[in-house]
């Protein structure tokens, strides 16, 4: 067994400060120290919970509103009490302009969501909201006017970025449009696209309808599943009326 590096004789048995301990500790056992303690702390402890709980300030009632008699007796008196708790103009004005810019955000990040392009005029909206007083930009129908406006004033700039780069359309529905029917058909045999069942007309009836010939039609309908443009026909109106005009 190995032997400790200090012996008895190396030990200090009253050092110079006693580590700080009140006189009463001074060469006590560690059990007896933390006896000491242990029993100070709850004698503390008894003599705080001994004493009457702090009793909570109440607050005064509030005076009663004033009365009709009273308003009728002295208006103005009563009207200063029952504007005692209300804000008084310099504490409107400090609260106002704490929330202010929050609803005028909020103003205009509504008229943003309700327009895809409004940033393409947000130059012309921000000159324009400038001139507006404060209170009024936080109402969301003052922007909406403003951005109409805005477009009005960029009309020139607006259409000429669109005719350099068209806007692509989303979800537009596209139209399929029929199946030109072959230059030497039987128009009688070619269902117009669209029609069925009882209603099923033939492209040969169409253009007897029109009061075209089947090579027209054929030539018209060719214009329109080229270009899109709409051929240009002879009078449609019925007959009766054509006669009588």
């Amino acid at each position: 067994m190995a032997s400790p590096v200090f012996g008895a004789a190396d030990r200090v048995n009253s050092p110079p400060n006693n580590d700080g301990l009140p006189a009463e500790l001074v060469g006590k056992s560690p059990a007896e120290i933390a006896r000491y303690y242990t029993d100070r702390e709850s004698a503390l402890r008894a003599e705080l919970d001994a004493r009457p709980p702090a009793r909570g300030v109440t607050p005064p009632p509030e005076p009663p509103a004033p009365t009709n008699t009273e308003f009728w007796n002295d208006p103005n008196a009563a009207v200063d009490r029952k504007l005692a708790k209300a804000f008084t103009r310099e504490e409107w004005d400090r609260v106002s302009a704490q929330l202010r810019p929050n609803f005028i955000w909020l103003a205009k990040k509504q008229c943003m969501e309700n327009h895809a392009d409004f940033h393409r005029v947000e130059k012309e909206i921000s000159e324009m909201i400038s001139r507006v007083p404060d209170y009024a930009q936080t109402d969301p129908t003052m922007w909406e006017t403003v951005y109409f406006q805005a477009k009005g004033i960029a009309h020139d700039r607006l259409a000429a970025e669109d005719r350099a780069a068209p806007p692509t359309l989303v979800g537009e529905p596209v139209n399929p449009g029929g199946t030109a029917p072959p230059l030497a058909a039987d128009l009688y045999k070619v269902t117009i696209p669209g029609t069925g069942g009882k209603s099923s007309k033939s492209a040969g009836e169409v253009a007897d309808n029109l009061g075209v010939t089947h090579d027209q039609y054929r030539a018209a309908d060719k214009i329109l599943q080229g270009d899109g443009l709409l051929p240009l026909t002879v009078d449609n109106r019925r007959g009766e009326n054509r006669r009588a005009s």
